[in-house]
């Protein structure tokens, strides 16, 4: 997409300033304009204090008669109405403009309504977004795992003899792997978290997961072989989909620099053979460090990779 495309942290904090604004201006606005309509109240109120004073009566009893019967010439009275019409000038003035900070109120709402449903329709399609990204990584490891035990399948098929007939416990095998890979990918095996008494397994698990970048996924967790003295159990993470599994699988070397989860480390589900195979790559591993200390060594797709250290790093 051409442009800067704005996010919705973006967006909403934009929203929110221009909101903020907005508030300040009509407070601001209101402030003054209640100021200017007390000093035209308080000058009526002087004008009828005057005007109750000279005609010594109640303000409740000014009338057309009072006007007419008590001491008030006719150029005491022109002065009362000069000031009346200038009471109800500056009262037309204080409404006026009250008025347009109404009209410039609801102008603005209509402004923000229309904000909210832009931020509203942005929100969908980043849904939208996450659901394709989600469906496009969901398919592509179910058409990867199908094609390896299709590979797995044909080499079966090739090591048959050629006139004797495929074993049915062998291709019930093959389907079980399949089937049992798919399920696999979607779990991890958290090794070295505290093992407690009555503990709360799954807010132990939440609180580990929200460290590795304030991840909060569905989740079902339960500790895995039997209990024992001085021993901590695996604990075993089944989330609703793959994508997240590989995402925290991803970022579970940041637990190192946390001092509460630096003896925890996350694994892969791996089934017997595989878990066979990475005993055997990481023993080999263990040789390498030994063997060849001017390079870095690590486990990456099954095997075992090399980096010659950097004279920064050796001096380090």
């Amino acid at each position: 997409m051409a442009g800067h495309r704005k996010s919705l942290l973006e967006l909403d904090s934009e929203y929110r300033l221009k909101e903020e604004l907005d508030k300040r201006y009509c407070h601001e606005n209101g402030m003054i304009y209640q100021k200017k309509l007390q000093s035209v109240y308080q000058a009526s109120e002087s004008w009828y204090s005057e005007i109750t004073e000279h005609l010594e009566c109640q303000r409740s009893d000014l009338s057309a008669d009072v006007f007419n019967t008590r001491k008030a010439n006719k150029e005491t009275l022109c002065e009362w109405l000069s000031n009346a019409d200038d009471l109800v000038d500056q009262y037309e003035t204080v409404v006026k403009h009250l008025l347009s900070i109404v009209d410039k109120s609801k102008s603005e709402l209509i402004v923000a309504q229309q904000k909210v449903v832009n931020l509203q329709e942005e929100l969908l399609e980043k849904k939208n977004e996450e659901l394709q990204s989600l469906k496009s990584n969901v398919t592509s490891t179910v058409q990867s795992t199908v094609k390896r035990e299709i590979r797995s399948f044909s080499e079966a098929l090739k090591s048959v003899p050629e006139k004797s007939a495929l074993c049915e416990e062998k291709l019930k095998t093959v389907v079980r792997s399949a089937i049992s890979e798919d399920d696999r990918s979607r779990n991890l095996i958290i090794h070295g978290l505290k093992e407690e008494n009555d503990e709360q397994l799954s807010e132990k698990a939440s609180c580990l997961f929200e460290k590795l970048g304030g991840i909060k996924p569905r989740v079902e967790v339960c500790r895995i072989g039997k209990s024992a003295e001085n021993t901590i159990r695996p604990v075993k993470a089944v989330f609703s989909n793959s994508s997240t599994a590989k995402v925290i699988l991803t970022r579970a070397k940041n637990l190192k620099q946390s001092d509460q989860y630096r003896t925890v480390y996350i694994s892969p589900d791996r089934s017997p053979e595989e878990r066979v195979t990475h005993k055997q790559l990481v023993l080999q591993l263990k040789k390498k460090r030994d063997s060849e200390r001017e390079s870095h060594h690590f486990i990456r797709d099954g095997k075992i990779c090399s980096v010659r250290k950097t004279d920064d790093n050796e001096r380090k």
